[in-house]
């Protein structure tokens, strides 16, 4: 309860996996929904960087409106976990821009966008930051 009622109370939470699920699943409906958090998991000697929610997806399978972020920003901390720090800055501000800026939201953000419009927006974005400098 006081997670819903005073969220800022709490910089850090540590637990195990099933209260894990349930507050990874109450944070991102506080924040806007499950296509937008990344979720990550460490053990002695692996990690696993996923969606932020684990739901399977059933009700947006195959219909193009799953919004990818959540996803992306997986990717991102991937990226940042194997200290390739430059590319996951550059992916996410391509995903900031598109969702701040460019204002391309999918179904579950309120916009009309599709998946793929999202991605492509994200793509040409990056392509445009990378297309002067030297990679």
């Amino acid at each position: 309860m006081q997670l819903v009622a005073r969220p800022h109370q709490f910089d850090v939470m540590v637990m195990p996996n099933l209260y894990g699920t349930v507050i990874s699943n109450v944070i991102c409906g506080l924040v806007g929904g499950p296509g937008l958090l990344s979720g990550r998991n460490y053990g002695d000697h692996f990690a696993v960087f996923e969606p932020g929610t684990r739901n399977t997806g059933t009700a947006v399978a195959g219909r193009n409106i799953a919004n990818p972020v959540a996803m992306l920003n997986a990717s991102c901390d991937l990226l940042e976990h194997l200290n390739l720090n430059n590319h996951a800055t550059m992916i996410r501000d391509a995903i900031n821009k598109t969702l701040c800026i460019d204002k391309i939201h999918t179904s579950d953000l309120g916009g009309q966008a599709t998946s793929l419009d999202v991605v492509q927006n994200i793509i040409q974005t990056i392509q445009t930051s990378t297309s002067s400098s030297k990679w």
